[in-house]
């Protein structure tokens, strides 16, 4: 299956135009999950999300369909960016503590998303 690219054409501008998370939030999330070794956001953009987690677990992937996307993303020593679509990660199941979606849950194939990451 091949996805859609609504996004390589402008990712030069998406970080100013995306929004941006308080901190509390990523706490919030946090407090949910027992472990804080591996966080996945998926369909990270250029990474808004991802470097929100970076307080909080010792790594986090983040991965989006996007090459163009992941090349604008800030590089960051605990984030490591993929690209990936949602339904294709590379992560084994079992190896993940928390998964985020920040704005993207809408464009993802939900029936075929892996449901045993976590």
């Amino acid at each position: 299956m091949t996805f859609p690219d609504h996004f390589s054409d402008h990712a030069h501008r998406y970080e100013a135009y995306r929004p941006t998370y308080f901190d509390s939030l990523f706490g919030y999330l946090t407090s949910l999950v027992p472990a804080h070794d591996l966080a996945w956001d998926c369909a990270t953009g250029n990474g808004q999300a991802a470097l929100g987690l970076t307080p909080h677990f010792r790594t986090i992937i983040a991965t989006d369909a996007s090459p163009r996307q992941i090349a604008q993303a800030r590089p960051r020593p605990k984030v490591t960016y993929l690209v990936a679509p949602a339904e294709r990660t590379p992560l084994p199941d079992g190896s993940v503590d928390l998964v985020t979606v920040a704005t993207a849950f809408h464009w993802l194939d939900f029936p075929r998303l892996p449901r045993s990451r976590v």
